[in-house]
Order: structure tokens, then C-alpha cells, then sequence
């Protein structure tokens, strides 16, 4: 027994230490700022499409506000209700835009999803591009389809919310699974990246252990920056309305970091079993 622990401590150690390897070399703080940056310009874009998508029938209009308050809740903790109002607000004001201004947002937002692969595909150390064609029509995909996956889990979400149970037991192990629904939704949007976006034969055994962990880092993240409220706060008293915007640089920044260190976790679990 006492040889078999030492033998998965001797495993666990070169696997941490391969990782640790891998994660310096892939230069992820840098990655995160430069998305960070992406992130910023694409804002107002992405907004747009989804409102646009949102418009298209009367069912997705009604489930607007729900989107935004769910956004809000997961947008930088004790910042958002300052800066998503301010965005819906410049997003709204893209339909005065001519069409050669609309072009340059669809462009923008494309850039930041450019950005992102690129950044995958250097983690993973991948040298051959995917086709322009295949690049847009992912892209497209992405902003088209997935606001609309996104409002019908969401629709989801709200339809077991509104379950009730007689038995107090069944309305607690509700709420329980209720509670989880955050690191469900986190770990299933960090599974699809890592699971497509490197342009590679993906492990989805490798992908899910590394989105768990992903998942696990986004919603303490989170936590901290929902514990800290307060103290945001009193920056606010000093500085107003400007004390949102480093706060929402941090949470972004930060937010990016562990998105990329779960597909470099990915990455290098690949490296290591192969």
C-alpha cells in the first residue's frame, strides 16, 4: 500500500509539474489582457446581435429582461448594475449606425472570437489554420446560435424554479440543484470551448476534467467578487460612476485567465497521455 501511494505522489508530481511547465510557456496572462482588450471593443456588438436575435419573435422579447438580469448577476460582481445599463444603452443606439458602422461592429465582434482561437491555438501549439470559411461560419454560429441555446436553457432554468413540491425534502434537493445550476452553466459553456475550438483530435474525458476545473475557478471567482460588494462600494462613494470601470478590468481580466488556464490544463493533460 505504502508503494502504490508513493507511486501515484511520483505520477501526480511529474503530471504538476509537466502542467506548471506548460503554463509558463503559454504566456496566459498575456493572452488574457489582450482578450480583455477584444472584450471591451466587442461589448457593444455582441449586445447588438443579441438583442437583434431577441427581437425576432415575441417569445425571446419577453425573455430579454430575464437575459440581462442573469447577465448582471454573472458580470462582475458590484460593477454590473453600473456598466450593463450603459452598454444596452449604446446598443440600442447602433440602429441609428449607417450600414458601413454596423459592418465595423460585426467586424469587432469577430475579432475578439478571431482573437480567442488564436490564442487556443497557440496554447495547444497548433500550427494549421483553419479555413477562412470554416472560421466564419463557426463564428456566425457562435453569435447566432448561441444567444438562442442560451435563453432556452435559461428557459429551462426558470421552468424548474417554478416547481413546487408538497414534500420538503423534494423542494430542498430543488433548491439544491437550483444552486448548482451556476457551475453547470460554467462548466458546460468551458466544455464546448475546449472540446471545439482547438483545431485538434479533443478528448472529451480531458476536456470535462479540465472545464470542471475551470468551472470551479469561475465561480469562486465570482463568490469573491460578490463577498467584496461592500468594498466596492465605498470606492464608489469617491469616485462614482468611473469606480466601476477597474473593477470590471479586474473581474474581465481575471475571468479570461482562468478560461485560458482551463484549455491550457486540457492541452497539457493531452501532452502528458500522449
Amino acid at each position: 500500500m505504502p508503494s502504490q501511494l508513493s507511486l501515484i505522489y511520483s505520477i501526480g508530481k511529474q503530471y504538476a509539474a509537466l502542467i506548471l511547465i506548460h503554463f509558463k510557456k503559454s504566456q496566459l496572462p498575456q493572452k488574457a489582457a489582450q482578450l480583455t482588450l477584444s472584450s471591451l471593443l466587442a461589448a457593444v456588438p455582441i449586445i447588438t446581435i443579441i438583442i437583434s436575435i431577441l427581437s425576432f419573435t415575441p417569445t425571446l422579447e419577453a425573455m430579454k429582461e430575464q437575459l440581462f438580469q442573469l447577465i448582471e448577476q454573472h458580470l462582475a460582481p458590484g460593477s454590473s448594475d453600473i456598466l450593463l445599463p450603459y452598454l444596452i444603452q449604446f446598443a440600442n443606439q447602433t440602429k441609428n449606425l449607417p450600414i458601413a458602422g454596423l459592418i465595423g461592429l460585426l467586424l469587432t465582434a469577430l475579432l475578439l472570437l478571431n482573437n480567442f482561437e488564436n490564442s487556443v491555438q497557440a496554447i495547444w501549439n497548433i500550427q494549421r489554420a483553419r479555413k477562412l470559411r470554416e472560421k466564419l461560419l463557426t463564428y456566425w454560429a457562435i453569435l447566432t446560435l448561441g444567444p438562442i441555446i442560451f435563453i432556452a436553457s435559461l428557459s429551462l432554468f426558470g421552468k424548474l424554479m417554478s416547481i413546487q413540491f408538497g414534500d420538503q425534502d423534494e423542494n430542498s434537493l430543488i433548491n439544491l440543484l437550483l444552486e448548482l445550476g451556476n457551475l453547470t452553466l460554467y462548466f458546460l459553456m468551458l466544455l464546448t470551448l475546449n472540446y471545439l475550438t482547438p483545431n485538434a483530435d479533443v478528448s472529451l474525458k480531458w476536456a470535462a476534467i479540465a472545464s470542471l476545473f475551470g468551472s470551479i475557478g469561475l465561480h469562486l471567482l465570482n463568490m469573491i467578487f460578490g463577498s467584496f460588494a461592500q468594498f466596492f462600494a465605498n470606492y464608489q462613494v469617491i469616485y462614482g460612476a468611473f469606480a466601476a470601470i477597474p473593477i470590471f478590468l479586474i473581474w474581465m481580466q481575471s475571468s479570461w485567465l482562468i478560461v485560458l488556464a482551463s484549455i491550457c490544463l486540457c492541452s497539457s493533460l493531452h501532452n502528458t497521455n500522449s
